[in-house]
């Protein structure tokens, strides 16, 4: 039953859908049937699903320990965790994911507008027009206007309680996400030849299984979608309650956010090999990157079919869908480590809406902005899973497993769990990144240093660099903004929420 006054998830249900609506984003999606099509289908899918269990989600349950613990955000959770000179890596996190939400704020425009042009129909259009169209839409002052109301808008969701704001939207646009996918499936279904799209889905070959290259790009595709390194997670467990099950909550958020990307999958295939011309086109589609994929080739797809203009208008719902749940919870990832310096949570709200404002205005204007902040963000995300594993290898492997394995709990975690946090994890992620770094520096032989070039490895290591050394030149101040240790309050389990998070 819920405390008086405490600022905290009604319901178990409440938090679980509010969890797998912050991992479901657009990549689940647009990203993952591109992937899966380009990357052995079925042997891609086993892959991703083998890395979901055996990292992304020892990951993420172990941020829910230190949010929940601390009762702090990301910067106040490492420095109770494990020392006041580590409080740099958690606003690293935080402020990572607040500037995530400056461009990801300007991509859940795109996908509202073209819920409403997709009723106008995209028949007849040529590619040159189709992508004339995605131009207008991705630049230009109606796309700040746009940006502007849907990041007030989310404000105003994230300034409510926890259980009138951020809860609300999970509990009913989560679903609704799956609602409209299940429509979608329902009409991708019945067309012909959709079927041969579900068989490449399941279809596992050793060769692809076997390429390194299908494994990295699960990799990927898990790390940058389930919600490790983000701080998004930490700050949730701030506001669950101390007996929840936390392996049981991060296996359900891990396991509902792999299904909407396969449901997905389920949608985006066999409509390509339906009204594809042939195997290869579908494959070339495939080819052309989120943008190209989502905003011109579907497009162009829904204007050769019947019934195009609603099903179109049903996908690009199911992405605003994705985003803005989302995006209300990487919102909050900044706010949080606010309300531990006293601040409520409508000043730390407007204060996190102008640094919003202020770092995703250039994206709204221009699509190069989107793209060079969603590359050096990305891999910002992954220095971020790197400092989780760290804060848990010193404060404590079979430490941190004990407060997973509560009394209460329903699901356990044994000793494999110590092996994937302090090897398997780093030691992919760290693979991971060099993978991207290489494969960047290959793509721009001649300036891959420039740290002007949109997506230049010499912009990560320009951006990415900064924040760390910003951070750790505040470290001090960061150290002394969370005030109250609430882990020396309890001698076993886990603390009440404190009073700052009861506003």
């Amino acid at each position: 039953m819920e405390e008086k006054g405490q600022e905290v998830f009604s319901s178990r249900w409440g938090l679980i859908l509010t969890l797998i609506g912050a991992s479901v984003g657009t990549g689940n999606v647009w990203r993952f049937p591109r992937m899966a099509a380009l990357n052995g289908g079925g042997s891609f899918v086993l892959a991703w699903t083998i890395i979901l269990f055996s990292i992304s989600i020892p990951i993420i349950t172990a941020e829910m320990v230190m949010g929940r613990l601390t009762r702090h955000g990301a910067p106040g959770a490492f420095k109770d965790f494990i020392g006041k000179k580590y409080a740099w890596m958690g606003a690293f996190m935080a402020a990572t994911t607040v500037a995530i939400t400056g461009y990801y704020t300007v991509v859940m425009g795109w996908c509202l507008r073209y819920a409403f042009i997709s009723l106008k129909g995209f028949e007849g259009k040529t590619t040159q027009e189709l992508v004339q169209l995605f131009d207008s839409v991705s630049n230009g002052w109606i796309n700040v206007g746009i940006f502007v109301g849907l990041l007030l808008l989310t404000a105003v969701i994230v300034a409510q309680k926890i259980s009138r704001g951020i809860e609300l939207i999970g509990k009913w646009l989560t679903p609704a996400l799956y609602i409209v996918l299940l429509i979608m499936l329902g009409r991708a279904l019945t067309l012909p030849g959709s079927v041969e799209g579900l068989k490449y889905l399941f279809a596992i070959s050793p060769d692809t299984f076997f390429d390194s290259n299908t494994w990295l790009q699960a990799l990927s595709q898990s790390a940058w979608s389930v919600g490790p390194g983000f701080g998004l997670v930490i700050t949730m467990g701030v506001y669950t309650k101390a007996k929840s099950d936390v392996a049981l909550n991060e296996f359900l958020q891990g396991v509902g956010d792999n299904s909407a990307a396969l449901l997905a999958g389920f949608v985006v295939l066999p409509a390509l090999f339906a009204l594809a011309p042939s195997p290869e086109v579908a494959e070339e589609i495939c080819r052309s990157g989120n943008y190209g994929l989502t905003f011109i080739s579907l497009t162009q797809l829904f204007g050769g079919m019947a019934g195009g203009r609603i099903l179109g208008c049903l996908f690009f719902l199911s992405l605003f869908f994705a985003a803005m749940t989302a995006n209300v919870i990487f919102f909050n990832t900044g706010v949080v480590p606010l309300m531990d310096m006293k601040m409520s949570r409508k000043k730390a709200t407007t204060i996190i809406f102008f640094v919003v404002f202020a770092i995703g205005i250039f994206s709204a204007y221009d699509i190069d902005f989107v793209n060079n902040q969603d590359w050096v963000w990305g891999m910002a995300l992954l220095v971020g899973s790197l400092f989780t594993c760290f804060a848990i290898w010193k404060f404590g492997v079979e430490k941190t497993r004990s407060y997973i394995n509560i009394p209460e709990n329903e699901l356990y975690i044994g000793k494999w769990w110590n092996v994937s946090v302090r090897f398997l994890a780093p030691v992919a992620i760290v693979i991971l990144f060099v993978w991207s770094a290489i494969g960047a520096m290959k793509a721009r032989p001649n300036d891959w240093w420039n740290p002007f070039v949109v997506d230049s490895f010499g912009t990560v290591i320009l951006q990415v660099g900064l924040l760390i050394i910003v951070t750790l030149l505040f470290n001090k101040k960061l150290g002394e903004s969370a005030e109250n240790n609430y882990m020396n309050t309890v001698t076993e389990g886990y603390p009440e929420i404190p009073e700052e998070h009861q506003d």
